[in-house]
């Protein structure tokens, strides 16, 4: 019998699947097995502790809407697996990501016996979107890092641009406890002759940047010096419109007025990056068609971050898990948006910093939810309530859909809920709303 949905699932969670390995030598070998996909297709490839995601399905919508046929492949998912693999706005099926699973499999099981070091959850996934993309016959695939770069598995792209969004704090066991080695560890994806769009704003973080890309022949296009984002002005959510108009001058040319469905300072900033990486895959301004790029941004989405999921009270989802995230998180509740008191619900992974988190997003707050996903690297809420202290009246409840439902109670029409700290609780918190992937 095939393989079903649900096992190809169970078989990648059975590897290891929050477990990084500094080392290329699996997934070369399982790509190469599979006849290297990942070299049938130009890609853009995408690194950055918070904004990676969002570049990602900004870039992969402008590219779109030249008629492209674009692959895209993002992670971590909020619903299911399926989102992280998507061609032209189309998740993969069930039934081709079964498929695909079960054709790896013995390749995997080969690769694993040779190295004597199994294959992780994400080289297996990664291999499923490079072979998906090559049988779909993508145009160009638009990659985004799992962590860090360096030796993340996307990295055996030959991608001919690299993005690399933000460097913060996140990650430091894996990556290194300084931003200065988080910088040298994302700036890992830069190859020769390639474009680098830059969004690092700290002045030596860029120098570590702009020195990789010199080993490595490559050319470094920076936020504020190369592009620029020239204004930006948020939609009150009362006009019926959420987002924000930006002003943009890219490498190719300026961009006075394009509507962009996110919220955010950061968003807008992510929009310029979007914008220029797509300028330098295309080169020249007659092949980027300016209402190709203001139609791909209008259509630009991605659940989960800084989401409006409904008004009266208005409902916040974000997913920001580190500090530098929160801290974007609070500039946008304090500058974009219009309420009178602030609920947050709030749940962590165990492993994240998490009083850092708290710093910026508590002093907003009139109350707060404590809860826990399902997943079992979730920090107990109880936890969670004791370093909140006396600060903030606090509500402990152990499943999200409650958390969401009291938080909700405890808001009256003209107040906001934000639930954020960990995107497998937003994940559970748009299920909980009823909201469709």
């Amino acid at each position: 019998m095939p393989l079903t949905f649900e096992e190809a699932e169970d078989y990648l969670n059975r590897a290891g699947l929050f477990c990084v390995k500094p080392s290329l030598e699996r997934i070369r070998l399982l790509c190469a097995k599979l006849g290297n996909p990942q070299l049938e297709y130009p890609s853009i490839h995408i690194t950055g502790t918070n904004g990676k995601t969002s570049v990602a399905c900004m870039v992969a919508s402008i590219l779109e809407e030249t008629g492209r046929r674009v692959g895209r492949f993002t992670s971590p998912h909020l619903h299911s697996v399926r989102e992280r693999i998507v061609v032209n706005g189309r998740p993969i099926s069930e039934r081709e990501f079964a498929s695909l699973t079960e054709r790896i499999i013995p390749y995997a099981e080969e690769t694993n016996r040779e190295t004597g070091d199994p294959l992780t959850y994400f080289e297996l996934n990664t291999a499923q979107a490079f072979l998906y993309f090559s049988e779909r016959k993508v145009d160009v695939a638009v990659v985004e890092v799992g962590m860090g770069g360096r030796w993340d598995a996307t990295n055996v792209i030959p991608s001919r641009v690299q993005v690399i969004t933000t460097v913060g704090l996140d990650h430091v066991v894996e990556l290194g406890g300084t931003l200065e080695s988080i910088a040298r560890e994302k700036a890992g994806i830069i190859k020769e002759d390639g474009a680098v769009i830059c969004g690092v704003r700290e002045e030596g973080l860029r120098r570590i940047i702009e020195e990789e890309a010199e080993n490595r022949g490559a050319r470094v296009f920076q936020l504020g010096r190369d592009f620029h984002l020239i204004y930006r002005l948020s939609y009150g959510l009362d006009s019926g419109r959420v987002g924000q108009v930006v002003g943009i001058r890219g490498l190719l040319r300026e961009y006075g007025e394009l509507f962009l469905p996110l919220l955010g300072e950061h968003q807008a900033a992510n929009a310029a990056c979007a914008v220029a990486a797509s300028e330098a895959f295309f080169g020249h301004p007659r092949n980027l068609p300016a209402q190709e790029v203001e139609r791909g941004l209008s259509k630009a989405r991605n659940p989960g971050r800084l989401e409006v999921a409904s008004f009266h009270p208005l409902v916040i989802l974000d997913g920001a898990h580190n500090p530098q995230g929160a801290e974007r998180l609070a500039q946008t509740l304090t500058s974009d948006l219009d309420y009178r008191r602030l609920i947050l619900v709030l749940g962590f992974m165990e492993d994240k910093d998490i009083d850092g988190i708290l710093a910026p997003l508590l002093p907003l707050a009139s109350e707060v939810v404590v809860t826990r996903s399902s997943t079992s690297r979730s920090a107990d809420p109880r936890i969670l309530a004791g370093k909140i202290g006396g600060r903030k009246p606090v509500h402990v409840v152990d499943s999200v859909p409650e958390a969401v439902k009291l938080a909700k109670s405890l808001a009256s029409v003209d107040d906001a809920v934000c639930v954020t700290g960990s995107l497998y609780l937003v994940g559970e918190a748009r299920e909980a709303l009823g909201l469709r992937w």
